[in-house]
């Protein structure tokens, strides 16, 4: 894989990307020793579907993490109408907050916090999957922030996901993920240190090519 950029890139430039769908299937991640789902919860139902291929990646990944750390999954496949619910509610939060803005305005800060569910969100074509650490004690590891959604956009404000404002022990447990990660080309988006994918039009963007191989997909 070529190196990854490490600055936050504009998402227009993800429709650049020409999409050659290879047909991988979605899977549904089972919990393992070294792989938990579900201890973060969101507003709605999250889903724990990805691509055959980046399901059998994180097998490998979660087999090289340190002993007494352990991969724990938030979210992977959303759906159209899950993505729209993130947009509405980090949407509405914004405006509500100061009304003297556009909607376009708005929008700007939106796409801050979450993608636009149109024309595509990553997360709908299987490739992304947000991700933490936890401790075998249940105990998730300090990353520095919490896992950020629609329901605490202000946390994101307040808190960059690049802020130099962490310690070096959060620096520290980043890496870990990032490390390990990086062993299966996985890419990282360096405005949520949570999000992480392979194969689809962001793992391209920030690997600087200009095909990937996961467009939209349905889940039967």
């Amino acid at each position: 894989m070529k190196g990854q950029i490490t600055k936050t890139l504009p998402r227009n430039d993800w429709d650049k990307v020409v999409i050659h769908e290879n047909n991988d299937p979605l899977l549904e991640l089972k919990e393992t020793e070294r792989i938990k789902i579900g201890l973060v919860k969101k507003d709605y139902e999250s889903l724990f579907f990805v691509r055959k291929t980046v399901a059998e990646k994180l097998q490998k990944v979660s087999l090289l993490l340190p002993a007494g750390i352990n991969l724990v999954i938030i979210e992977g496949y959303r759906t159209m109408q899950s993505q729209q619910h993130e947009w509405d509610s980090v949407f509405k939060k914004i405006k509500s907050n100061d009304e003297s803005l556009t909607d376009e305005e708005v929008e700007v800060q939106a796409r801050l916090v979450v993608a636009k569910p149109s024309p595509l969100s990553n997360h709908h074509c299987g490739g992304a999957v947000d991700i933490s650490l936890i401790y075998d004690n249940g105990i998730l590891v300090d990353m520095g922030t919490n896992y950020i959604s629609a329901s605490s956009i202000e946390d994101k404000i307040k808190f960059p996901m690049l802020s130099d404002k962490i310690t070096e022990e959060q620096k520290k447990n980043r890496k870990i993920l990032r490390d390990v990660m990086e062993t299966e080309n996985f890419v990282w988006y360096p405005g949520e240190w949570w999000h992480y994918c392979w194969g689809d039009r962001m793992w391209a963007v920030y690997t600087n090519q200009t095909e990937c191989y996961y467009g939209p997909i349905e889940l039967e």
